[in-house]
């Protein structure tokens, strides 16, 4: 990465410079590097478990009563904002309103949560996250108009997108280590105190747990922690991994690695990754394997890696699979000369309800007698233009027949702007067709000059220059 390699490699002078330029005229950043400072120079806090414990209690009860406080039959009005200017339909209103009223909620948590990152007390922000968490599941709240499929789960998914946008923020702050170790015991502490053998409960504090462990250097410390807990690796693998990473044991980094891919995408990815660089035919046996587990996802990741010499069928499998999901003409050209005529048919077959990519496919094939086909049976296609521009040289006299009469029954049974504005594209099409100049002429006076006269024709044939 080219930050990482430039901020190594500069003076630690330089990057004094930089500090000093940006935090002179920052009163959020000065405040950070108050607190980090003190945070810093004070000794290790101790941190009873008894007030770590009354934080999750007194969040949980805190957020858990506004939850409940919310009532789908008569929401806050006064704050809620339409989405949009159009029309919405009441029952949509009463559930947009809702779910404003418990974003507002998350929101104030997420206020709360900065103030304690400023303050470098991860301590408690690691407890009161366990107390939003606790309040999302234990809220009774009657949905009597059935605004939510499940409440509680829709609680739940904005508290993961709550946590993700916390965790966003550590990412980017100062924190002093000395009280990450501390928060990792706590919360390990606490998971076993109150979700023995849950193997899901820790999985929700992953990524915010990863964030605190990239504030730390002391990675076998952190381990020791989880490892000495009921937390089972295999529930945090991205952190485990992370914490081999930093910990330099490349060892126990592929060890883990090599246990966790098959349950994690993004231990996977890495995986993958890794033996990219290190272990050829590894690679090709992982790729292969994980691709027929999801194609779709693979294909995406895939695409960067894999070539013709590694694998050629898992080649041709990766990018076949992003024609299909992306429509792009740039990955058919990949595997076009290894496709098969079946494979082609069947490919053409795929993408069948999007008519323009597949006669891009038909274009570059030189099938044009099955573009022509494709024009027959689809006139009425939104998209008419991109997918008859391919044959207007091929097959003049069909081309401007075909584009005469539809519009021409266009302009004799439909009325308004956009129409007028579709017939001229189609006109406009005819001056690529070779020939026919009287009988384009007459079209073109025809319809400007249609009884009843039709000013906004006459408009937009002008703007199109075909009067």
């Amino acid at each position: 990465m080219q930050f990482e390699k430039q901020y190594n490699n500069s003076a630690d002078s330089l990057k004094l410079k930089f500090l000093n330029g940006i935090i002179q005229h920052n009163a959020n950043l000065q405040s950070a590097f108050v607190s980090f400072i003190q945070s810093e120079q004070k000794d290790t806090e101790v941190f009873p478990m008894k007030k770590f414990m009354e934080i999750v209690s007194m969040t949980k009860e805190k957020y858990q009563h506004d939850f409940e406080e919310v009532d789908f039959e008569n929401p806050d009005w006064e704050n809620y904002h339409a989405p949009h200017s159009g029309y919405i339909e009441d029952w949509k209103a009463y559930q947009q309103a809702s779910e404003q009223e418990f974003e507002a909620i998350f929101n104030s948590f997420t206020s709360e949560a900065v103030n304690k990152i400023l303050a470098q007390k991860p301590i408690e922000l690691t407890a009161m996250l366990i107390g939003l968490y606790e309040a999302t599941l234990d809220a009774e709240i009657e949905d009597d108009m059935g605004n939510f499929e499940d409440v509680n789960e829709h609680l739940l998914t904005e508290f993961i997108s709550t946590t993700n946008a916390v965790t966003d923020k550590i990412k980017i702050a100062a924190i002093s280590e000395k009280s990450v170790s501390t928060a990792f015991e706590k919360f390990a502490e606490y998971a076993d105190s109150e979700y023995p053998g849950n193997l899901h409960f820790a999985g929700y504090f992953e990524h915010f747990l990863i964030a605190l462990a990239e504030k730390s250097t002391n990675a076998n410390q952190i381990l020791s922690i989880i490892d000495k807990s009921g937390i089972e690796r295999k529930s945090v693998p991205e952190l485990i991994l992370l914490l081999n990473k930093n910990s330099g044991n490349k060892t126990e980094w592929l060890q883990s690695a090599t246990q966790f891919y098959r349950i994690n995408k993004e231990v996977a990815k890495q995986l993958l990754q890794f033996y990219y660089e290190s272990d050829e035919l590894c690679f090709v046996k992982t790729a292969n394997e994980l691709f027929d587990t999801d194609k779709r996802f693979w294909a995406g990741f895939l695409k960067d890696f894999i070539t013709v010499e590694f694998d050629r069928m898992l080649y041709i499998n990766v990018f076949y699979q992003l024609v299909v999901d992306t429509y792009e003409i740039s990955h058919y050209l990949k595997i076009r000369e290894y496709l098969t005529e079946n494979n082609l048919n069947k490919l053409l077959g795929e993408v069948t309800w999007n008519k323009v990519f597949q006669v891009r496919i038909l274009e570059v094939e030189k099938r044009f007698e099955s573009v022509k086909t494709i024009v027959e049976k689809n006139s009425d296609d939104w998209h008419y233009t991109e997918i008859i521009r391919p044959i207007l040289g091929m097959y003049p006299e069909f081309c401007f027949q075909h584009i005469k009469n539809k519009a021409i029954k266009t302009i004799e049974n439909q009325r308004g702007r956009d129409v007028y504005v579709r017939v001229s594209s189609w006109l406009k099409l005819t001056q690529d067709i070779p020939g026919f100049d009287v009988e384009k002429r007459d079209l073109i006076t025809r319809l400007f000059n249609h009884k009843p006269n039709l000013p906004a024709l006459k408009d937009e044939m002008r703007k199109a220059k075909l009067v």
